[in-house]
């Protein structure tokens, strides 16, 4: 998208007005007619616009702009034109030390002109939104789309590129219906880790390219990350890069479970024993302890929640536009600092930077649900569960609606989800202390005994005072948390 290329260190909506103004601009200054454009194109006449090449020096010297997609283009046109240019192979990523490599090939077109531009559209949104996720680098639309028309199969495609992985598909128009077929491929062997198709229709075509480039960038990168997972695993923990033992912590983190989150910090003492400053290391580290606290884990009132602010402490400063980093450390912010007006400046940089990134949604709903904000909570929740519907996090998106419908005393719904996500999430027993409260509260006291002796077998070292020092000090739900302490009372 022509408004990314030029604007890409803004945010996409400041891009397009930015670009709607300078073409009012362009228009006025042209001679009518040099100029058209329209939701899907720009273009200029080019029997009235010619490009002087006589002169020396670079194209475009002397000519800056501070952004990132624009500087990647003029690269890529400089070794194109110029006279010793020639087709050079990257190598491939050193998969050890960096992030995995992603490239979006041209999609084929079936039902259009050969004008038509709508499938190269939907490549520059798609590349431009999986930009933005920083667990992996993205190469530019120009260098992917050099292959286009060229009879490469996957592996040759990846091998030219320098990619693990690359994103194929098509598009098919009939009528006003569009269909879209999208999968992620394993650059390496052809093979398919993720395969999807979107059914829309061709109403504003910018929106329906925002829509589909939204769907996919919210199920690819979970789906890469996932296959980054699985190949750390493949090598002995030894050989490990602090970026592979990250990665090799997280499914013991997502599983919430105490004994997994131990082995999780395990896995991140080891990434930075290695790199004592990986940001990623860092950042989930302090969410697990975090987590500690919260799910009411920690021995104590005050280690693993001091640990996990010295750990936040640590990367705050490191920080820039990673948004996977920024949603881990709001999550600190509220359920081991209480500091929810920094969570939620952290979630909203995050989302600035990455819209589709759904655990930012998932936080964002969590932390609206504890300042008292039900319908945000809820619309954030939704937003988590489109983009990433098979996301490990599911059961907790299923916990955070329960929470709000709790608070608007709706306690069968409340029930009903909490149920779903103890079978969504098997073992997050802290869930437990939902379901006890809760039926508590909708007056189903036999059940909620039942449901209180399950949390209290696997945490019997907890005390009301514990709780009480190590749960997030929200306010709007108090009914919830003399319900807890109640337990106790009803048992001793």
């Amino acid at each position: 998208m022509l408004a990314d290329l030029l604007w890409s260190e803004r945010a996409e909506e400041q891009a397009r007005a930015s670009l709607r103004q300078e073409l009012s601009v362009l228009r006025k200054m042209l001679p009518e007619g040099v100029l058209d454009a329209d939701r899907q194109l720009v273009r200029l006449d080019p029997s009235r616009v010619a490009v002087d090449r006589s002169g020396f020096g670079d194209f475009l010297e002397g000519f800056d702009l501070a952004s990132e997609r624009f500087e990647d283009w003029l690269r890529q046109e400089r070794s194109a034109q110029g006279e010793q240019a020639r087709e050079r192979s990257i190598p491939e990523l050193p998969a050890r030390e960096t992030r995995p490599g992603l490239a979006v090939l041209p999609f084929e077109a079936f039902g259009a002109d050969d004008r038509d531009m709508f499938a190269d559209g939907v490549v520059e949104d798609i590349t431009s939104a999986l930009s933005r996720v920083r667990g992996f680098h993205v190469i530019a639309r120009q260098s992917a789309f050099a292959l286009k028309g060229e009879r490469l199969d996957i592996p040759a495609a990846g091998a030219r590129l320098g990619v693990n992985y690359v994103v194929e598909g098509s598009v098919r128009r009939s009528g006003d219906r569009v269909r879209i077929a999208v999968q992620l491929v394993a650059a390496r062997d052809g093979r398919t880790l993720w395969a999807e198709r979107f059914d829309d229709r061709l109403d504003d075509l910018f929106d329906l390219q925002d829509r589909i480039a939204a769907k996919v960038a919210g199920q690819v990168a979970p789906h890469l990350r996932a296959a980054e997972i699985a190949r750390a695993n493949r090598r002995v923990p030894e050989e490990r890069s602090a970026y592979e033992m990250t990665l090799t912590a997280l499914p013991h983190f997502w599983s919430h479970r105490r004994e997994e989150t131990l082995k999780a910090i395990g896995y991140l003492d080891q990434a930075l024993a290695h790199s004592p400053d990986y940001l990623p290391a860092l950042a989930y580290k302090s969410w697990c302890h975090a987590h500690q606290c919260c799910y009411l884990w920690s021995a104590d009132g005050h280690s693993d929640r001091d640990t996990a602010l010295s750990l936040l402490a640590r990367a705050r400063p490191l920080v820039q536009d990673d948004a996977a980093v920024l949603v881990a450390l709001g999550a600190v912010c509220s359920i081991a600092g209480n500091d929810f007006e920094q969570a939620e400046a952290f979630v909203n940089r995050a989302l600035q930077l990455d819209p589709n990134n759904a655990w930012g949604w998932l936080r964002k709903g969590w932390n609206g649900l504890y300042r008292g904000r039900f319908q945000e909570a809820l619309d954030a929740f939704d937003r988590c569960e489109q983009l990433s519907p098979l996301d490990p996090f599911h059961f907790n998106v299923l916990f955070g609606r329960s929470a709000v419908m709790r608070s608007l005393n709706r306690f069968d719904e409340s029930i009903a989800l909490v149920y779903e996500g103890l079978r969504a999430g098997p073992g997050v027993t802290w869930a437990y202390r939902m379901l006890f409260a809760t039926l508590w509260m909708a007056g189903r006291k036999d059940e909620a005994l039942e449901a209180g002796r399950l949390w209290r077998s696997t945490n019997p070292g907890l005390t009301p005072e514990l709780m009480s020092t190590l749960l997030p000090k929200w306010t709007h739900d108090p009914e919830y948390l003399v319900a807890l302490k109640q337990l106790w009372e009803l048992e001793d």
